[in-house]
């Protein structure tokens, strides 16, 4: 009997950490990766993700913090190709300071994905 597959990670099962994992594709990376490091406490997760053969790397106390702080890094103080405008980054649903400054990537639950802002504005 071969063995049995190892159980995904705790925390990967969130449906935000595969939208944030896309987005960070959305932005052109080609690789990404998530691991832990548990050999002192409290367990830290890295997530890296690869640009054009440069690796960006975040941490956090579980996947999605590290996911998160991934796309906080890569994300804001971008630039929104579609309306022109700075980027950011939020994982919360609540409206965000600035919005008609800054395009925010955020959380959207019906569609289970991160959306831009300007997503309603320009086709």
């Amino acid at each position: 009997m071969p063995p049995k597959a190892p159980a995904p990670p705790k925390g990967t099962d969130d449906p935000r950490f595969a939208a944030a994992v896309t987005l960070l594709g959305r932005t052109g990376a080609d690789q990404f990766v998530i691991r832990y490091c548990d050999e002192d406490q409290p367990v830290v997760w890295i997530a890296q993700a690869k640009w054009r053969g440069r690796w960006q790397v975040a941490s956090g106390l579980g996947p999605v913090g590290a996911v998160f702080a991934l796309c906080d890094s890569v994300i804001d103080g971008g630039h929104c190709t579609h309306c022109q405008r700075p980027t950011g980054f939020s994982a919360d649903l609540d409206a965000l300071p600035l919005d008609t400054l800054v395009c925010w990537y955020q959380w959207d639950p019906e569609l289970r994905t991160f959306r831009r802002g300007c997503a309603g504005d320009k086709p």
